[in-house]
């Protein structure tokens, strides 16, 4: 079984893509999430290493609700 996907992205491609959407270092970002360094580190390593941890889902949907309120406009 290959590494976990929604909505097509794999967990890595998520925290990524959200670092560069909002412009945040790897330290910013999990000081954003409020996760340590190394808790985002695991979860940004692949799939098929030792180091790696699966992102609980209420993180995935955290994630996507940060960047839904970055795009918004007041």
């Amino acid at each position: 079984m290959g590494p976990r996907q929604v909505g097509g992205q794999t967990q890595q491609h998520l925290l990524r893509d959200a670092m560069s959407k909002l412009g945040m270092t790897r330290a910013a970002f999990a000081k954003r999430i409020s996760v340590p360094d190394k808790t985002l580190d695991k979860w940004l390593a692949p799939a098929n290493t030792s180091d790696f941890r699966a992102m609980p889902d209420v993180v995935w949907a955290y994630i996507r609700e940060i960047l839904l309120w970055s795009t918004k406009t007041p």
